[in-house]
């Protein structure tokens, strides 16, 4: 009888283990993902501003490059969890989308273009929509056991 007890006992222990070691690897891959964004919202928040353009020109070329660095570092996080994944693929579809909008917005004000540079002002409107409700769905996702 007793034999079946400790048999029953290490298989409660092994898949308490394992139910860890899945707790710990998404922990891991949430923790390297929102590290990778977090660093970039830093970056772009350092990005220094050209007071010397009255246009915004140079400034809008450089946060769509430190967008394209931000996209292109997280696409470097390893993931295997396929949930953490499509949050990885979704934001980096968004970063590219705020910087494909910037440089448009960019190329408007250089021509003194109106009709474009509102068409562009509406596109990065619609490109930044997203990141609120898929930073809450990082989080959320990240933070249930």
């Amino acid at each position: 009888m007793q034999s079946h007890s400790i048999g029953w006992i290490l298989a409660v222990v092994v898949v308490l283990l394992g139910a860890t070691g899945c707790s710990q690897k998404k922990n891991a891959e949430c923790n390297a993902l929102i590290t990778v964004i977090n660093g970039g919202v830093q970056t772009l928040e350092k990005t220094p501003k050209t007071e010397a353009d009255p246009t915004g020109v140079s400034d809008l070329r450089g946060m769509a490059q430190a967008m394209d660095k931000v996209a292109s570092e997280i696409g470097g996080v390893q993931l295997t969890i396929p949930e953490i994944r499509k949050f990885s693929t979704d934001y980096q579809k968004m970063v590219k989308d705020i910087a494909k909008a910037e440089r448009e917005l960019a190329v408007a004000a250089e021509g003194r273009d109106q009709p474009k540079r509102s068409a562009a002002e509406i596109a990065l409107d619609a490109a930044v929509k997203p990141e609120d409700p898929l930073v809450d769905n990082i989080n959320k996702f990240c933070q249930t056991p």
